[in-house]
């Protein structure tokens, strides 16, 4: 029987601090097949990818094995990860914002897998990875820097990264959530057909159905069921994993069921089932002893989908239309010098309505988004807002107008850099109420703690800093950050592309929630079905330029405001 490429072996992984993050997991992973690992945020995916590339942080202690053609690295030296790492195992990270030196290029980026190995960087074929890779005139774009590209670009160049030595082995971890669903199966296409071994860490059920050979469910630690990809979507047996595919966006107008409860903390030990307390089939049984994982299941009643059928949410309700808009444009566009990413536009947002923007990377979404929520200046056109605001800073190409603080809040699709590192994510959360006079520092960690429930994150402790966080858990944080402060208007960009299927649904009705209340939500994201979901109507956008809406999803018919076009 061939050896391998990768193989855990009861593998055990525990951070400084006592969080178990990984509890007992085995697998096997063949040459050329890809075995999906998903689940929800903090249930040791990302834990399991970094360990398998030698890249977990200091204080990490772990039992087991890792083997990787047939050799035990669970004790590898730092010298023996820096040799495998790029030649023989390629890693593509989570967060390609992070993964990328800011103040370098992205061909220096990219020359990195050279250099690393003491090779001489071989510009043409940096060049042809990122043609490859559905970069546009890479030539003279892999000049710029990282804060020139958007997220899904960012991230195709650090696929190219990975993959520049045609690995055996290749780790991605979410790969494709900065990306379109058309650019996201051409990636997933791509790595496929280097015939690496790949061990891909993703949150999208329906995405990892059509790629990966095998699909491994995790949670709390462990792989509660696993088996074939389409028989783990189509006919799931585990209730967790019954209970991520009801909670999927697929009808327009019509929001997912939540996933009740949250996961179990880690840093404690665990009774029985972890899944238990959440399951609507535990026992007794379940509360006291651990389920093996036994033909593909870690369950001790395993079910189908239609007997744990849930009843969905009902259809949402159309928003209320007001007199006046929260934010009106008239031939708003935004430029760079001579390039012109957004073209003018006509924009009008009333409260309570809730607008998606879909389209490519690239295509000026999220250029069009920031402008609107007062983050830059337009360059043309004029906006008009129906809350009170002052100039801001003079910038190239006019003034930025700002509103009070919390009046306009913003989701950035980089969770990570927009939360202070150094702050403890109760006074991130709570930001924005710092602006409204002074506030005990007791009442706003309590109502941090409470904001954080109501993202399904009732379990952090609100001292906690943002390392301490998986990324899914940050984004989570920053919508916290956003819904406190109950502002009049929100831009949400790509807000659930870090988010698993389960804080996905409970996110979707939080903004829901948030609209009916009166906020004016404007979304971008590339999850179509997500749009048709939540939004009242949906766009596209194309080449900087906004096009047609889908039908499909409007709830109400496009109308005149004062003169100016909605959307």
């Amino acid at each position: 029987m061939e050896t391998p490429v990768l193989e855990l072996e009861n593998f055990t992984l525990t951070y400084r601090g006592g969080n178990n993050a990984v509890r007992g997991v085995s697998f096997a992973l063949g040459a050329g097949e890809c075995l999906a690992l998903v689940g929800e945020s903090g249930c040791g995916k990302t834990s399991i990818a970094r360990a398998v590339t030698g890249l977990g942080p200091d204080g990490l202690s772990t039992t087991g094995k890792i083997l990787f053609k047939g050799e035990d690295l669970s004790r590898a030296s730092e010298r023996r990860w820096r040799q495998l790492r790029g030649l023989d195992i390629g890693y593509v990270a989570q967060d390609p914002f992070a993964a990328c030196d800011p103040l370098s290029t992205i061909r220096d980026h990219l020359a990195e897998s050279w250099l690393a190995h003491r090779m001489t960087p071989d510009e043409a074929e940096i060049v042809r990875r990122l043609d490859a890779f559905g970069i546009p005139e890479p030539q003279s774009r892999m000049r710029q820097y990282p804060h020139q590209w958007s997220g899904g670009m960012l991230q195709r160049a650090c696929i190219a990264a990975a993959t520049a030595h045609n690995p055996p082995l290749i780790v991605a971890d979410e790969p494709t959530s900065a990306l379109d669903a058309d650019r996201a199966d051409s990636i997933l296409r791509d790595l496929k057909r280097t015939g690496a071994a790949i061990l891909l860490i993703s949150h999208d059920l329906h995405l990892v159905a059509s790629h990966a050979d095998r699909i491994a469910v995790c949670y709390a630690g462990r792989i509660v069921e696993i088996g074939p990809a389409k028989e783990i979507v189509t006919r799931p047996r585990h209730p967790y994993t019954i209970a991520l595919r009801q909670a999927l966006a697929h009808t327009p107008g019509v929001l997912p069921s939540v996933l009740p409860g949250s996961p179990p903390r880690l840093d404690k030990p665990i009774e029985g089932c972890a899944f238990a307390p959440r399951c609507p089939r535990a026992t007794a049984e379940c509360m006291q002893k651990t389920p093996a994982l036994l033909e593909g299941v870690a369950c001790f009643h395993p079910g189908t989908e239609e007997e744990d059928a849930r009843p969905r949410p009902p259809r949402r309700e159309a928003y209320a239309k007001r007199e006046h808009p929260v934010i009106a444009a008239h031939g708003v566009g935004r430029a760079y010098g001579a390039f012109t990413a957004c073209a003018p536009t006509d924009v009008t947002l009333e409260g309570g309505e809730i607008v998606g923007i879909a389209g490519p990377s690239g295509s000026g979404k999220s250029t069009l988004l920031r402008v609107l929520g007062t983050i830059e200046p337009a360059s043309m056109g004029e906006l008009r807002f129906g809350f009170p605001t002052h100039p801001g800073k003079r910038l190239r190409g006019g003034t930025v107008q700002k509103a009070g603080p919390g009046v306009v809040m913003a989701l950035f699709q980089d969770p990570t850099g927009s939360l202070d590192p150094r702050w403890p994510i109760w006074r991130s959360v709570t930001e924005a109420l710092s602006g409204a006079g002074h506030t005990p520092r007791s009442e706003r960690i309590a109502a941090a703690r409470t904001a954080l429930a109501s993202v399904g994150l009732g379990h952090l402790d609100p001292l906690a800093r943002p390392g301490e966080l998986s990324v899914g858990e940050r984004q989570r944080v920053a919508i916290a950050r956003a819904v406190i402060a109950k502002p009049r208007l929100l831009v949400a960009d790509e807000p659930t592309s870090a988010l698993d299927t389960a804080a996905t649904a409970n996110v979707l009705h939080l903004l829901d929630g948030l609209a009916q209340s009166g906020t004016a939500i404007l979304i971008v994201s590339h999850d179509r079905p997500l749009l048709s979901a939540l939004c009242d109507r949906v766009f596209s956008m194309e080449a900087g330029r906004l096009i047609g809406a889908d039908a499909s999803s409007s709830l109400s018919e496009p109308r005149e405001i004062e003169g100016v076009s909605r959307i």
